[in-house]
């Protein structure tokens, strides 16, 4: 994973689990989407959305370890001053 621009910081969340599916990883951010049987598919619109409104951004990224699967989210954001 590349280092963040200048004046920015990274955040990676990442986990072991079976990581996404290529059609899944695609729609993640689209509203009302969900892969769960109860769920509303609003968890990651919001979450993009409040990082967005801090003039940064989020994106699902490949993962980056030596083991296969695993997700791998990243949120940048402007550095304090």
């Amino acid at each position: 994973m590349p280092g963040p621009a200048p004046g920015r910081v990274r955040v990676a969340v990442s986990d072991n689990g079976p990581g996404l599916a290529p059609e899944v990883a695609r729609s993640l951010f689209m509203p009302f989407t969900t892969t769960k049987s109860e769920g509303l598919g609003l968890g990651l619109v919001i979450c993009r959305d409040i990082v967005s409104d801090f003039g940064g951004t989020l994106e699902a990224e490949p993962p980056c370890g030596p083991e296969p699967g695993g997700s791998l989210f990243v949120i940048t954001l402007e550095q304090a001053a």
